[in-house]
């Protein structure tokens, strides 16, 4: 037998954005910190994202059919049933391949079918739940996981598996180690910067508030913007910024995050699980959580920070153009505010989450 046979692999399924995926990276680097022998490996629905994260760590990627099963429209609800059952035929097959020891769902509904297939061959499964009220997903999924792991506390309350422990959400390890580069983002140290997310794909209405709001913003001394815009629109925010005479690094996808957090002093952000990046961090936020998330999972998230005094809370429908600006420039003129809410930020931060996850891991894999 060859090393790689004689090593230990352990699967992580789902990931197709930044809030699902990262805390699964930032367990599997911290068993890897602890294990080197061991193989990870991700699957998933074939997203860019995942993908290009799996090919930077050469970690195989392997692809299961799998759709949202909570569909209204009875056509594509059909589909979703045919693909689900054909990812679970796809997932068997993997199994078999891989020999996991230890399956990792990340959340969101790529790890349905790993975890029947997963259930019906005996492989232990670890789920890793991101936000306050669970994913429908992981809901469904709780009563046949062997573990969960949840971001916050009473969250535990909505998953049935056999154990349940509070981490935190893991966040990516080295997070807050870059150095204050502003000239990276061809920015200017000493000014007030803003950075605005709407995750990995980027948030629309985000991105319009920018836009409607760039004129006057660009009228005030000192301040200046990172706009994680996504594909879609990154041309026209370009173009608009630059029509405004904005100071703004825009670009449709950040590789290093880090980097852009390490000179923020403001976040405006969708409310995904990732949010626990800020806190980490202690980077106040202005909240938007996306309307559209299964069960409308992320306003209980902003609430939880909200509650705290750690951000600001923004519908999205409220996120016009002139409320941007209002919350930008409240917070930019009120810097003692500014440090409150980044002492409560800093409060709900959960820097063990990785490695609490990571033991509970271990501790399932029994060897």
């Amino acid at each position: 037998m060859n090393e790689q046979q004689h090593s230990i692999s352990i699967l992580f399924a789902g990931g197709k954005t930044g809030g699902h995926l990262y805390p699964g990276i930032a367990v599997a680097e911290e068993l890897l910190r602890r294990r080197p022998e061991l193989t990870i490996s991700f699957a998933g629905a074939g997203f860019e994202l995942p993908r290009r994260e799996c090919v930077k760590r050469n970690w195989s990627y392997h692809y299961i059919p799998s759709a949202p099963f909570y569909q209204s429209n009875p056509f594509q609800l059909l589909r979703g049933m045919k693909l689900n059952l054909s990812g679970v035929f796809y997932s068997l097959k993997l199994l078999r391949r891989v020999k996991p020891r230890l399956l990792i769902v990340c959340g969101g509904y790529e790890g349905f079918p790993l975890a029947i297939a997963a259930r019906l061959r005996g492989v232990p499964i670890l789920l890793l739940e991101q936000n306050a009220m669970p994913g429908l997903t992981n809901r469904v999924l709780s009563p046949l996981a062997d573990a969960a792991t949840a971001a916050f506390p009473g969250t535990e309350k909505y998953l049935r598996a056999k154990k349940v422990i509070v981490t935190g959400n893991p966040v990516r390890p080295g997070l807050g180690d870059s150095p204050k580069d502003f000239s990276r983002f061809g920015l200017t140290e000493g000014r007030f910067t803003v950075l605005v997310t709407g995750g990995s794909a980027g948030a629309h209405r985000l991105n319009m508030a920018v836009v409607e709001a760039a004129d006057e913003l660009a009228k005030v001394d000192k301040l200046q913007f990172i706009l994680q815009t996504g594909k879609a629109d990154a041309t026209m925010i370009q173009q608009a910024v630059d029509k405004a005479g904005l100071t703004a690094y825009v670009n449709a996808y950040l590789d290093d995050i880090g980097a852009a957090y390490a000179i923020t002093d403001l976040v405006v952000s969708r409310s995904g699980g990732s949010i626990f990046e800020l806190a980490i961090l202690g980077l106040p936020a202005v909240l938007v959580p996306y309307p559209y998330a299964a069960a409308d999972h992320q306003t209980p998230n902003a609430r939880t920070f909200t509650d705290h005094g750690a951000a600001r809370f923004v519908t999205d429908a409220e996120m016009t153009g002139e409320r941007f600006y209002s919350e930008v420039t409240g917070l930019f003129n009120d810097r003692g505010k500014l440090s409150e809410m980044s002492a409560a930020m800093k409060r709900l931060g959960k820097p063990k989450a990785a490695q609490l996850a990571a033991e509970l891991a271990l501790e399932l894999l029994n060897t």
